[in-house]
C-alpha cells in the first residue's frame, strides 16, 4: 500500500497540462479585461472627436 501511494504522489505526468491550462486561462482573462478597457477608451475618443468636429448651424 505504501509503494502504491508513493507511486501516485510521484507521478507528475498531468502537471504540465494543468499548468498550461492555468496559463491559458489567465492570459484569456487578461485579454478580456484589457479589451474592455481599450474598447471604452476608443469609444470615448470617437465621441470626443465627434463632439469637436460637428459644425453648428444656425437656422435663425
Amino acid at each position: 500500500m505504501k509503494t502504491l501511494l508513493q507511486k501516485i504522489f510521484r507521478n507528475h505526468c498531468g502537471a504540465t497540462a494543468v499548468e498550461y491550462g492555468l496559463l491559458i486561462s489567465l492570459i484569456g482573462l487578461a485579454a478580456t479585461f484589457g479589451m474592455k478597457n481599450f474598447t471604452a477608451a476608443l469609444y470615448n475618443l470617437y465621441v470626443t472627436v465627434d463632439e469637436n468636429t460637428n459644425q453648428k448651424t444656425n437656422t435663425d
